[in-house]
């Protein structure tokens, strides 16, 4: 499912393009320094209206060039890694009696069901991070402009997470919520 976060999105491919264009001036700079690109060399420039730079310039712009994109990719990494990560789970202790292992985005998928019954809910989407011993769920609920939004976080609270702790057997279950108002284009088609 498609992240309905857009801004987020578009931070991501904005620092994409930015830290691109900067290195692609940073390296461009560099090899005219270093005499790789004679066609940008300044010695022989097509059309000067420009005094010459002294010769420490370029390296400073090339430097700087460089260290902004790696800086704007380091972010685009920050952005894109922070996101808790899902997996399995062993559930028996004792390895000779056999091995249980639960999927953690399959333990999920009955409480994304549950929600998306909810009068005013239009999607939710579910990851259960973590280990068994500490585990995080990270819900994302999409409902009506007109939906209740007070009945719906009570219904989580109370009924939804709940079931899934007695469900899993967990004595905590550590969780966030975000709930969003959809539009009638992203309202769900049954």
């Amino acid at each position: 499912m498609a992240s309905p976060n857009r801004p987020a999105r578009l931070n991501r491919i904005l620092l994409v393009l930015i830290g691109v264009v900067l290195l692609a001036g940073g390296v461009c700079i560099l090899a005219s320094a270093l005499g790789a690109m004679p066609l940008l060399a300044p010695e022989a420039p097509v059309v000067s209206t420009v005094p010459p730079l002294a010769g420490w310039v370029p390296w400073v712009v090339a430097v700087v060039a460089v260290i902004v994109g790696l800086l704007c990719l380091r972010w685009l990494l920050a952005q894109t890694l922070r996101r808790a990560k899902t997996g399995t789970w062993q559930l028996s202790q004792n390895p000779r009696k056999g091995q249980t292992r639960l999927d953690t985005d399959t333990a999920a998928a009955p409480l994304v069901e549950e929600i998306e019954t909810y009068p005013g809910v239009h999607r939710a989407r579910a990851r259960l991070a973590g280990t068994r011993a500490h585990p995080v769920l990270h819900l994302a609920v999409v409902t009506e402009d007109r939906a209740d939004i007070r009945q719906v976080r009570h219904r989580i609270d109370a009924e939804a997470i709940p079931r899934m702790r007695q469900a899993l057997e967990l004595e905590h279950l550590d969780s966030d919520l975000l709930l969003r108002l959809g539009t009638a284009h992203s309202a769900r088609t049954h």
